[in-house]
């Protein structure tokens, strides 16, 4: 077997390589230093032109079987290795815990700032950040088809999706996809509202798990304890779910909800 024969074989095995990965396997393969524009001319290059590897953006690969002619994309995979400190969030937590009303084509890497990139497309995905100062706090490594990644708290996801709507795919995605997460701490989801200091998130959080209370079996055992405590976080002065849309009044929450807002969990 030759020595780009190995290679192939151990980077096989992960599907979605980055280049870093591809260095250190061989230095690991072969037992020496090798220079990284070396790797590329005697093996990436030429894994590249036999059809082994298909460049996904600079520095990313995905690994063809033998017979394969089109790469299989596992999107999550993919964006796992686009930056070492990142999580998965919004919707694309969604689709990872199995509860998204609907999958989506978009994935969105939540980073720092300072770890931007452009939005790429690879196969039918496109690949976009979120940027968010905080890529630690209810960030949980899991195991996924043999990788590790990290994805937001299923707590820290339900806030944060109803944060920043859009990335959950607008209202009704959102409620319809937040309805099926079973499994949440409710005390931890008051705290990361409270610790978030923003009394429209706090309102949103409240109105959004009374509502689900009554409409899901996995929100059943929301003890009003909880709902008691983000009430008292809340001002007197009435502010709108979403801005610019008048509606009815909600007096627990003291918010302005759209007519019909309720209607967007029909049909689940």
């Amino acid at each position: 077997m030759s020595k780009t024969d190995a290679l192939y074989k151990e980077i096989l095995r992960r599907r979605v390589v980055s280049f870093d990965e591809i260095v250190g396997l061989a230095i690991e393969l072969f037992g020496r230093h090798l220079d990284r524009s070396y790797v590329y001319s005697k093996y990436v290059r030429r894994l590249v032109q036999a059809g082994r590897l298909k460049r996904i953006r600079r520095g990313l690969y995905v690994v063809l079987a033998p017979l394969e002619k089109e790469a299989s994309v596992d999107k999550l995979l993919v964006a796992s290795k686009i930056r070492s400190q990142y999580f998965l969030g919004f919707h694309t937590a969604l689709e990872f815990y199995g509860c998204a009303y609907s999958t989506h084509n978009e994935v969105y890497l939540c980073v720092r700032p300072e770890t931007r990139f452009d939005p790429f497309d690879f196969g039918r995905f496109r690949f976009r950040p979120v940027f968010i100062d905080d890529v630690e706090s209810e960030v949980e490594v899991r195991a996924y088809r043999g990788h590790k990644l990290r994805v937001s708290s299923k707590e820290r996801t339900f806030v944060e999706c109803l944060d920043r709507v859009e990335y959950a795919g607008g209202w009704e995605e959102c409620l319809k996809s937040l309805q099926n997460l079973g499994g949440l701490d409710f005390d931890k989801i008051r705290r990361i509202a409270v610790e978030d200091q923003s009394e429209i998130l706090l309102r949103r959080v409240g109105f959004v798990l009374g509502m689900l209370k009554d409409r899901s079996m996995f929100y059943e055992h929301l003890g009003d304890d909880v709902l008691e405590k983000l009430e008292s976080k809340i001002s007197q002065q009435p502010r709108y779910l979403i801005r610019g849309l008048p509606g009815p009044r909600n007096d627990r929450w003291r918010l302005y909800v759209p007519e019909g807002f309720e209607e967007k969990l029909r049909g689940v």
